[in-house]
């Protein structure tokens, strides 16, 4: 009899511990997501901050040149990390920045940069398919990214539409 007691305590307890340590697991990723939106907004604005100040259009501007003119802050992780970033841009012919991910990002970024760009309808995600933006708000917003077209942007990649100050 005590045996069985023993048992149920202790499945018990194995349950507390696991359910817990799931959560914890959940809020880790949580965290991480949201410094990985947060680089992305730093990298955002960054660019922004450049093509504000250089009008030149169908162009990019690289990591190296958003370094040397100071454009991202030196405490960033993007500013400190020595290889390629995970993040890229572009500027069309009409002025519109597009910032996007290179690759699918390890976790799913959409629900925090969401958050961060306050649901704007100018954060999505790229669909080859479709010639406009995907949000994960709102569907179909009808923005074109057609000049996203000839670029290398996997499908699902988050794509954050700006434009200069």
């Amino acid at each position: 009899m005590w045996n069985a007691v023993v048992l149920a305590v202790m499945i018990a307890a194995a349950g507390v511990y696991t359910t817990r340590n799931l959560q914890a697991v959940d809020q880790a990723h949580q965290e991480l997501a949201s410094a990985d939106a947060a680089e992305v907004g730093i990298y955002r604005n960054a660019v922004i901050d450049y093509f504000s100040d250089h009008d030149v259009v169908n162009t990019s501007v690289s990591t190296a040149s958003l370094k040397s003119g100071a454009y991202l802050p030196s405490w960033s992780r993007l500013y400190q990390q020595s290889g390629a970033l995970s993040w890229t841009n572009y500027r069309d012919a009409d002025g519109v920045i597009y910032v996007y991910a290179t690759s699918l990002p390890p976790r799913n970024l959409a629900a925090e940069l969401a958050r961060l760009a306050r649901n704007s309808v100018l954060l999505g995600v790229y669909d080859s398919a479709h010639a406009t933006l995907q949000s994960p708000v709102y569907g179909e917003t009808h923005i074109p990214v057609t000049a996203l077209s000839s670029l290398s942007i996997p499908n699902g990649a988050p794509v954050w539409l700006a434009m200069t100050k």
